[in-house]
């Protein structure tokens, strides 16, 4: 495996990012792509500051996320099937139109003063479907207008609309929970979904669809997916760091409404701002990342963002000023988007053409490991306290990944 990337990145950002954007279907994918995920990080602050006004419990908190991402975890590898077998453009377009739908419908429970957990919940769960369905699809569909010797600087460019989109999104959403409420909200959601799509009508053909007719059963898909996954010692070791991230740091995120609240003493604006500052920094890094001269040493930035997040979460649970919080998050924020550009980046170098879907299906299932670690940390922090719940998760963070980043961050190129 060619783990570097190719003398087409030793472009700086801004050359390499303007001659990836020149070209109009991949711009439309961009775009349409910065819609969903905005969409997506204000549904995200909307889920977790509502859960916990709702019920008062931490618990419950850990438990509407983890209905949220659990359809990640286990639609992941059959929806890497999926977008190998389908065309992705006709999966794009279902993905976003009944994203649309759902928050209209979320929209319309809330404005009718229906507006419960259970009913928050389960309209989520579906969102949760809909992102494991988007997310192999989108990222293949991505490598396909591209190809392999723009993909990193792509993957980049797609890591700064997820960290636009983290800054914009919770900002949006904080605000309009403090001022409008949620169904206003909702309703911006739906908005952000319906931009999107009409970016993106038109843009399928140039996507296309798989290269062809795929025989294989799925369950021998699948198969033959974990075994490939699991021979390459740098593939194997990115997803056994992505199941520890999602597990036991990532967790933090979704009590971030508990931690302003009862630690902070904030409300949904500061909430928004806490996240945005997160980010701010995931923009920065993505930035630095793509900018750097030469070619690119993956494993050793990867190995080295994940053996760092730890740390600097550590140094948050200790603070109590909302403004102290700002940069460690933004440093936080720099370190998570190092982590996603390259565990992505290097996943798709190494898998071959016929089954980048399913490669990504099965990135998405160590991904959506999540959910065990949300409820998890809900359970923790009702019982010892938000802050000391996401400084347990940090140092078993730290001591899980040692061994497996340790020797990807020691590495000059991989």
């Amino acid at each position: 495996m060619s783990s570097v990337a190719p003398p087409a990145a030793a472009l700086a950002a801004p050359q390499a990012f303007a001659s990836v954007l020149r070209e109009r279907p991949y711009r439309r994918l961009w775009l349409s792509g910065l819609c969903v995920n905005g969409a997506r990080w204000m549904d995200l602050i909307l889920l977790g500051w509502l859960a916990f006004q709702l019920t008062d419990s931490p618990f419950m908190v850990g438990l509407a996320a983890f209905a949220r991402s659990a359809p990640l975890m286990v639609l992941g590898p059959f929806t890497g099937i999926v977008a190998d077998r389908m065309h992705r453009g006709r999966v794009l377009v279902f993905t976003q139109s009944l994203g649309l739908v759902t928050a209209l419908a979320l929209a319309a429970v809330f404005a009718s003063g229906r507006g419960g957990f259970w009913p928050l919940v389960g309209l989520e769960t579906l969102f949760g479907a809909l992102w494991a369905l988007d997310f192999p699809a989108r990222r293949t569909a991505l490598y396909t207008l591209v190809g392999s010797r723009r993909v990193a600087t792509a993957i980049s460019l797609e890591t700064v609309s997820m960290q636009v989109a983290k800054m914009v999104g919770p900002v949006l959403a904080g605000v309009g929970l403090a001022r409008l409420g949620p169904a206003p909200c909702y309703v911006g959601v739906a908005a952000l979904y319906a931009v999107g799509l009409l970016v993106f009508v038109g843009l399928p053909g140039r996507i296309g669809g798989p290269s062809g007719r795929d025989v294989t059963s799925v369950v021998a898909s699948l198969g033959a997916g974990f075994r490939e996954a699991w021979r390459e010692p740098t593939v194997r070791a990115v997803l056994l760091i992505t199941v520890m991230m999602n597990v036991l740091f990532f967790p933090y995120q979704h009590m971030l409404p508990v931690f302003a609240r009862h630690v902070l003493s904030v409300g949904p604006e500061w909430l928004g701002g806490l996240v945005a500052a997160d980010g701010l920094g995931a923009l920065l890094g993505a930035l630095a990342i793509a900018g750097r001269r030469g070619f690119l040493p993956h494993g050793r930035i990867f190995g080295a963002a994940v053996l760092t997040a730890p740390f600097l979460l550590l140094g948050f649970t200790s603070l109590r000023w909302p403004w102290a919080c700002l940069p460690v998050l933004v440093l936080i924020g720099a370190c998570e988007s190092a982590f996603a550009a390259m565990q992505s980046t290097l996943v798709l170098l190494q898998a071959p053409e016929a089954s980048r879907g399913r490669a990504m299906g099965i990135l998405s299932a160590c991904i959506g490991t999540q959910p065990a670690g949300t409820l998890w940390i809900g359970f923790l922090a009702g019982g010892i306290g938000v802050s000391a719940a996401m400084a347990i998760n940090g140092m078993a963070a730290l001591v899980a990944m040692l061994p497996a980043a340790w020797p990807l961050a020691r590495r000059g190129r991989i």
